[in-house]
C-alpha cells in the first residue's frame, strides 16, 4: 500500500514538472522563434557574399566549420566554390548527404530558401581565399559561431530546455497515470475464513448431552405402551377379574422395569472407568 502511495505521489510530482515546463515553453516561443531567426539569418550573419566570378579572403580557424549555401532554386554546384590558402594550395571541401541538404537556413522572414552546398575545415588558423565560379551567389557562413550565439542566448536556451524536458515527462506521467489506473481496478478481494475453536466446556456439555440421549430411562420409553395396554383392558368390562388382570400387568410391567434399570445402571459402573 505505501509503495503504491509513493508512485502516485511521484506520478503527481512528474505531471506538476511537465506542466510548469510546457506552460513555459509556450511564453517563451514566440519570443525565442524571432532571436532564432534573427541569429541565424544568412543575410546578416554571413562571412562573405560572393557574386558569380568574385573572390573574398576571411580569416579562419581550425576548430570551426564553414558552410557555403545559396538561395534554392539558384544552386551552384560543388565544384564552382572554391577555398585556397596564402600559399595557393586548394583546399577540398566535404560533400553533404541527403540529410544535410534537407538543413535548410532562414532569410530575414524567416522562410528557409538557403540550401547548404558544401563545407570546409582548414588545418591552421590563417586567411583563406574564396572562389566563386558558378553563375549565382553563395554565402559563406560559421556554423559554430551562430550555434555558440544561440545557446548564450537565455530566453532561447529556456525555451528549448523546457521543450526537450516537459513533452517527454509529461508522456512518462501519463504512462504512469495509465499503470496507476490498471492496478486500482484490479484490487485483490480478501476473504476472510472464521472458524470458531469449540472451548473444553462446550465439548464436555455436547457429550453429555449425547450420553444422555442415549440413556433415557425405560419408563419414559414404554410409558406409551403400558397406557395403551391398560386403555386396552378397561374397554373390555369392570368385572373382578378384569381388574385383577390389570393388577397383575402393572405389578409384571414396573418389575421388568426395575430389573432393566438395574443392568443398565450396573453397566454404567462397570463402564466408568473406561470413561463411557
Amino acid at each position: 500500500m505505501a509503495m503504491k502511495s509513493g508512485a502516485k505521489l511521484w506520478v503527481k510530482r512528474l505531471s506538476g514538472l511537465s506542466i510548469i515546463l510546457i506552460l513555459v515553453f509556450v511564453g517563451t516561443y514566440g519570443e525565442s522563434t524571432d532571436k532564432i531567426i534573427q541569429k541565424m539569418n544568412v543575410e546578416e550573419n554571413n562571412l562573405l557574399e560572393l557574386e558569380s566570378g568574385e573572390e573574398g579572403t576571411a580569416q579562419l580557424e581550425k576548430i570551426r566549420f564553414y558552410t557555403v549555401v545559396s538561395l534554392e532554386g539558384n544552386e551552384i554546384k560543388e565544384n564552382e566554390v572554391k577555398l585556397f590558402d596564402q600559399d595557393g594550395g586548394e583546399i577540398i571541401g566535404t560533400s553533404l548527404s541527403s540529410i544535410e541538404k534537407m538543413n535548410k537556413r532562414p532569410d530575414s522572414s524567416g522562410d528557409l530558401v538557403f540550401v547548404p552546398v558544401i563545407i570546409f575545415e582548414v588545418s591552421g588558423d590563417a586567411e583563406y581565399i574564396f572562389h566563386n565560379q558558378g553563375n549565382n551567389t553563395l554565402w559563406v557562413l560559421d556554423d559554430l559561431k551562430i550555434q555558440s550565439s544561440l545557446i548564450s542566448d537565455e530566453i532561447i536556451l529556456i525555451s528549448m530546455i523546457s521543450c526537450c524536458l516537459g513533452f517527454p515527462l509529461g508522456i512518462i506521467a501519463l504512462i504512469g497515470w495509465f499503470v496507476v489506473w490498471r492496478k486500482k481496478d484490479k484490487k485483490s478481494q480478501k476473504i476472510i475464513i472464521k472458524e470458531e475453536i469449540m472451548t473444553t466446556d462446550q465439548l464436555f456439555k455436547q457429550y453429555n448431552s449425547t450420553a444422555e440421549d442415549h440413556k433415557v430411562p425405560a419408563p419414559f420409553l414404554d410409558i406409551e405402551k403400558a397406557e395403551v395396554t391398560k386403555n386396552e383392558l378397561s374397554l373390555d368390562d369392570n368385572s373382578d377379574a378384569t381388574r385383577q388382570k390389570m393388577k397383575d400387568f402393572v405389578e409384571e410391567h414396573e418389575s421388568s422395569e426395575e430389573n432393566n434399570n438395574f443392568k443398565e445402571s450396573d453397566g454404567d459402573w462397570e463402564n466408568w472407568d473406561d470413561g463411557d
